[in-house]
C-alpha cells in the first residue's frame, strides 16, 4: 500500500472511466483514494458506479465525500419531490436503477429500486476529509485555512487546475468529452482517463 493518497474528481456515472482510473491506481501503489462527490447524473451508469464505490469504501481504501448532486437524492427521497434532482440530470440516474420500464409513478419506482446500502451510504458520507497538510471538499474549501486545499464541484476544462495551494480536478467526466482526473499527495502530480477508461497521455 502506497503512502500517497489519490484525490478523485467527478465521476458523474461513468463506470469505463472509473474503472479505468482504478486499474492505473492499483499499478501506481495502492494509495488511499479520497473521493470528492457528484458519482451520480450525467452518464449513463450512476448506479454500477454507486456499486462500486460503496463496496470499495466498505474495503476501507476509500473515503467517500459527499457531492451537491449526492445531497440533491437525498433531498428528493426526503421531500418526495424530484424536480430540482431532475434539472440537475437526475433522469439518467433514474434510470440506470429503474430500467427502461419507468412507470407513472417514478419516485416510487426509483426509491424500490434504490438498495439500502446505497441510501445508507450516501447518508453517511462526510462532507470534508482533512489531514494535517491537506483538507478536501466537493466544493472549495474557504481560502483563509493554512492546509493545501482540494476540490471538484466546478469545471475546470480538460486538464486539472492546480496551484500553490490549492487544486480544481472536475474535468468534466460523464460528459463524451470529459476525463476523471485524480491528483496524487504530496506529489502534486496527477493522472487521467478518458470517457472509455483509457489513460490520457500527457
Amino acid at each position: 500500500m502506497s503512502d500517497e493518497t489519490a484525490f478523485v474528481g467527478d465521476v458523474h456515472g461513468n463506470l469505463n472511466a472509473l474503472r479505468g482510473l482504478m486499474d492505473v491506481l492499483a499499478t501506481s501503489g495502492r494509495p488511499h483514494m479520497v473521493f470528492l462527490g457528484d458519482y451520480i447524473n450525467k452518464g449513463p451508469q450512476s448506479a454500477e458506479v454507486m456499486e462500486e464505490l460503496v463496496a470499495i469504501s466498505g474495503s476501507g481504501r476509500a473515503t467517500l465525500l459527499a457531492g451537491n448532486h449526492e445531497e440533491a437524492l437525498l433531498e428528493a427521497f426526503d421531500s418526495q419531490d424530484l424536480m430540482t434532482f431532475l434539472k440537475m440530470g437526475g433522469a439518467m440516474t433514474i434510470r440506470s436503477y429503474v430500467g427502461a420500464k419507468v412507470g407513472p409513478d417514478v419516485l416510487g419506482d426509483f426509491r424500490a429500486s434504490f438498495p439500502p446500502e446505497h441510501l445508507d451510504a450516501l447518508r453517511l458520507m462526510p462532507q470534508t476529509w482533512e489531514s494535517d497538510e491537506v483538507i478536501a471538499r466537493h466544493v472549495p474549501p474557504e481560502a483563509f485555512t493554512q492546509k493545501f486545499r482540494i476540490s471538484a464541484h466546478a469545471p475546470v476544462g480538460s486538464v486539472p487546475k492546480i496551484g500553490h495551494d490549492s487544486a480544481q480536478l472536475d474535468t468534466g467526466c460523464g460528459t463524451e468529452a470529459g476525463r476523471l482526473t485524480a491528483l496524487l499527495w504530496p506529489r502534486l502530480d496527477y493522472i487521467q482517463v478518458d470517457a472509455r477508461g483509457e489513460v490520457v497521455p500527457r
